[in-house]
């Protein structure tokens, strides 16, 4: 029996690492199939700022910006259809309850933290966000 919940132990462990860690991305290539070197610094800069610039046009803002990665921030979204909706529906089933739903709705809307997003670039040369 403890063999089993060993092997049991030891698939799942496993099968955890293999979902969990990631796997080393290939190398990039050009069209006819020939490994690219590694770009020289200037040009993972270029690289990098062309991916800043288009993410900036996107409405995202620089918050923090060195060498070699950038992290960008922009406020949480605000779906304000859907809550208007469900805010008019409990208005007619139960006043005290859209009451209540629209003390929430503004709570989170005022303690709502901004979405950040941190950009380098590999050493393969590709954009990498997390």
């Amino acid at each position: 029996m403890r063999e089993y919940f060993d092997k049991a132990f030891l698939f799942s462990k496993d099968l955890w690492f293999r979902l969990t860690v990631p796997k080393p991305l290939p190398p990039r290539v050009d069209d006819l199939g020939q490994i690219l070197p590694p770009p020289t610094p200037a040009e993972a800069k270029k690289i990098l700022r062309e991916a800043v610039t288009n993410h900036v046009a996107d409405g995202w803002n620089i918050e923090i910006e060195n060498e070699d990665n950038v992290v960008l921030g922009r406020k949480a979204k605000f779906q304000w259809v859907g809550k208007l909706f469900l805010f008019l529906i409990l208005l007619f089933i139960f006043v005290p309850l859209a009451i209540f739903y629209l003390i929430i709705v503004i709570v989170k809307g005022v303690k709502a933290k901004p979405v950040r997003l941190h950009i380098w670039v590999d050493e393969n040369g590709r954009i990498q966000r997390r």
